[in-house]
């Protein structure tokens, strides 16, 4: 059977989870997820769907962009708990992971320190690295994986802004092979 969220859409933002908190997709070999509102078990959990796609895309792994906008909850016990697992699963594959927690105030400077001390208590083998602002995040993981500034950086950039602006669609607004309105 055809599984559109694992299709190989080259070049454009393929969607394979949405909830009223996280949007998820893939941009080739990279993983992409925004958080805009609280994050679940289940949103974790579907995290997986974005990242067989991007094996299925580049075998050898890629990288992984979550940005975190200032509207995200903090995640309960039990969704922490369920991404280590996730994050164990998925370590192998994951060649350099950017987590951007966007803003200027107290609360995302506390959760860029929160994450930051959470991380250096996990054993992962990949590199890893929070950052404050979208581009930042981009830069770094094309860099760490070593691909093409010029190729990506635009289309991992606007796959970030699509990601977000899904979460104000409704939901039979978004095509269900690339992640954008229909035209």
């Amino acid at each position: 059977m055809y599984n559109q969220s694992m299709s190989r859409a080259v070049g454009k933002l393929v969607v394979h989870h949405r909830s009223k908190g996280v949007a998820i997709g893939t941009i080739d070999g990279f993983f992409l997820m925004r958080c805009y509102g609280d994050i679940t078990p289940v949103d974790i959990q579907a995290t997986l769907l974005g990242h067989a796609a991007l094996v299925a895309y580049r075998p050898e792994g890629g990288g992984s962009i979550v940005a975190v906008d200032p509207t995200a909850s903090f995640p309960s016990e039990e969704t922490r708990r369920v991404a280590l697992e996730v994050t164990r699963k998925t370590g192998p594959k994951t060649l350099a992971h950017a987590l951007i927690v966007l803003g200027d105030g107290f609360w995302s400077s506390a959760m860029r320190g929160v994450m930051t001390t959470i991380w250096s208590l996990t054993s992962v083998n990949h590199p890893r690295k929070v950052l404050r602002q979208e581009e930042e995040g981009v830069d770094w993981v094309l860099e760490t994986v070593g691909e093409s500034a010029p190729r990506y950086r635009h289309l991992l950039l606007a796959g970030l802004v699509q990601l977000r602006l899904n979460a104000t669609l409704p939901p039979a607004a978004l095509s269900s092979s690339s992640g954008r309105p229909p035209s």
